[in-house]
């Protein structure tokens, strides 16, 4: 599946710009995550070498998340539903990526591939990193990672964010917390028009 028509899937079933959103910045995420992990030599080729690849199990993570929202034991279930229906094998990477996606609700299957634990550090990051914006204007631009840490240390700002979550990185990527906070501002900013925080 590839970008086009994962993104044509997720506009047929989400309607929320804001939940598209969500979606493009978490895919621009996984998309720097992609190259920095390349670039630095910490790939480990338990993943798809394709960046497209990565980009589309972030433009599908919560593909769903509308019809879902109100029973969250069908989150994923659904969206595997869709990706079966259009041919993805039930061994593709990212019919498993999306298995364990909402894992502690599905327990389908724990994040194992440096792609799947890219999707569970990312996700509540990137959506920590545009409420940051929103307190600069809306204007990602303005923001920088100093500015992301103090929030991040302030427990009563964005208090819904999972930040432990995105904080098992070092662990799980051998990526410090500060520069994975880079990585995914970064390409954040790159896409910037996208996310509406131009």
């Amino acid at each position: 599946m590839n970008k086009i028509t994962a993104i044509d899937l997720l506009h047929a079933n989400m309607q929320n710009q804001n939940l598209r959103r969500h979606c493009y910045g978490v895919a621009t995420a996984m998309g720097g995550i992609y190259d920095y992990l390349k670039e630095s030599g910490k790939f480990n080729g338990d993943s798809p070498d394709n960046k497209e690849a990565w980009e589309v199990f972030g433009i599908l993570h919560d593909s769903d998340y509308e019809l879902t929202k109100d029973d969250w034991s069908k989150h994923t279930l659904v969206a595997l539903e869709w990706l079966y229906q259009h041919g993805v094998d039930k061994n593709d990477p990212l019919y498993l990526g999306l298995m364990s996606h909402n894992n502690k609700i599905t327990k389908l299957r724990e994040p194992q591939t440096q792609m799947e634990w890219a999707l569970e550090c990312c996700d509540e990051l990137s959506g920590f990193i545009v409420a940051v914006s929103l307190v600069k204007g809306g204007k990602i631009s303005d923001v920088d990672v100093s500015s992301v840490q103090k929030k991040w240390k302030q427990k009563a700002f964005a208090a819904a964010v999972d930040r432990s979550q995105t904080e098992q990185v070092q662990e799980k990527l051998g990526i410090e917390l500060e520069k994975f906070m880079e990585v995914v501002l970064n390409a954040m900013k790159a896409n910037k028009e996208e996310l509406g925080l131009s």
